[in-house]
């Protein structure tokens, strides 16, 4: 089951979230309210997201922003784990 979103002008798109960490999107997003920690992560994670997709940077900016993403969700990641841990 893929999740899809609806964005502006009617064009849908995969949640990058979701694409990223299929089996930990649910969790992630449940536990943001909650979580300071993973609430800054997720800040993190969508910056790099909007910025790998800037339509004006160069190819080695991309490949950057594109690293620092998969970092991130990561990061995401393993605070989501530590936050089940923790319960």
């Amino acid at each position: 089951m893929s999740v899809q979103m609806v964005l502006a002008g009617g064009a849908e798109s995969m949640s990058n979230l979701e694409e990223d960490l299929p089996h930990l999107a649910v969790s992630i997003r449940a536990a943001l309210p909650d979580n300071t920690t993973l609430s800054e992560a997720y800040a993190d994670y969508e910056v790099a997201c909007q910025n790998q997709n800037a339509p004006d940077i160069s190819d080695a900016e991309r490949a950057e922003w594109t690293r620092i993403r998969r970092e991130v969700a990561d990061e995401l990641a393993r605070l989501c784990q530590r936050a089940k841990e923790s319960k």
